[in-house]
């Protein structure tokens, strides 16, 4: 046999392709890029859609800025003024020169813990609310004044805070309190007037409600 014979029986019996297996091979290739197609879709969606992320902590808490205590806050201002002017209007009344040193009643009176009362009617009971005072004393408590012993003081506001000192380490703090109370210690005099100076004070204070 020659080569050409051989050839040509190669040929016929060579195996030829099957038509199944090229619709197989279409249907799984449509398939795939079906797939892909859906997935680019979905993916692309999924990208472009807003994501909702857990809050992070914060540094900060959001009641803090809440107005909690201004009411109370305003209630003491409101407190702290209404005493001051009290004694501003009651000082003014009988001309004292004290009745501008009112707030520094108060703050005295509060941070000695007296009666903010207590102070500007003992300057009225011993002289007058500092019209009749010993020249250059500062003291319209008539405080540490016996006989020829006089303390004196660099101001008024010096006064105030000295004798409200005094009245809560020597008086107060000793049991004595009450204007009968601290008249046996701040002026014994009087024990021998049926305590007139505590019966003055007394309505020195009373007069300041």
């Amino acid at each position: 046999m020659n080569t050409l014979q051989q050839t040509q029986g190669k040929l016929l019996h060579a195996p030829t392709s099957h038509p199944s297996l090229g619709i197989s091979l279409v249907a799984a290739w449509f398939s795939t890029a079906t797939t892909a197609l859906i997935f680019s879709f979905l993916f692309t969606f999924y990208l472009s859609s807003p994501k909702l992320t857990e809050p992070t902590a914060q540094n900060f808490k959001l009641y803090a800025a809440l107005p909690g205590s201004t009411g109370s806050i305003s209630e003491e201002i409101n407190h702290s003024d209404a005493r001051a002017k009290i004694i501003e209007n009651f000082l003014t009344s009988y001309k004292s020169p004290l009745s501008a040193y009112s707030n520094i009643f108060i703050q005295v009176s509060d941070k000695y813990q007296l009666d903010w009362r207590l102070l500007p009617a003992i300057s009225m009971q011993e002289s007058n609310g500092g019209k009749k005072v010993i020249k250059n004393s500062y003291n319209p408590f008539g405080y540490g004044i016996y006989g020829g012993l006089v303390i004196k003081f660099s101001s008024w506001d010096e006064a105030i805070e000295k004798v409200g000192k005094a009245l809560r380490e020597d008086y107060l703090n000793q049991g004595l309190k009450t204007p009968s109370q601290i008249m046996a210690k701040y002026t014994p005099p009087s024990l021998a007037k049926n305590g007139a100076w505590a019966t003055g004070v007394t309505i020195f204070m009373e007069e300041l409600r």
